[in-house]
């Protein structure tokens, strides 16, 4: 599998599981954006490098490296409840 299909099926969960479009993922700096970009990351960083993942979503290693490492987002309700959902959703998925 590409490296773009890979990307494209996990945003569609994300986007599906949090209701926010993907340009709002990648660029917006309200809350529910950063938690579904960190939702989007943390599951990419599973299968690709934080480098192969700045490039899909705009941003340098070190700020998906920076994203990547917040682990304090787990904390939240809302981002917890969100991650159980897409992890489900991505284990049904093949790649």
């Amino acid at each position: 599998m590409k490296i773009t299909e890979l990307y494209q099926k996990v945003v569609g969960v994300v986007i599906t599981v949090t209701g926010i479009n993907e340009n709002d993922i990648l660029h917006s700096n309200r809350e529910e954006c950063a938690d579904a970009r960190y939702l989007l990351v943390r599951v990419l960083s599973d299968k690709l490098s934080d480098k192969e993942t700045g490039v899909l979503i705009g941003r340098t290693r070190q700020g998906v490296s920076f994203i990547r490492s917040n682990d304090a987002k787990m904390r939240k309700w809302s981002v917890m409840s969100a991650w159980r959902e897409i992890d489900d959703h991505i284990k049904r998925i093949s790649f």
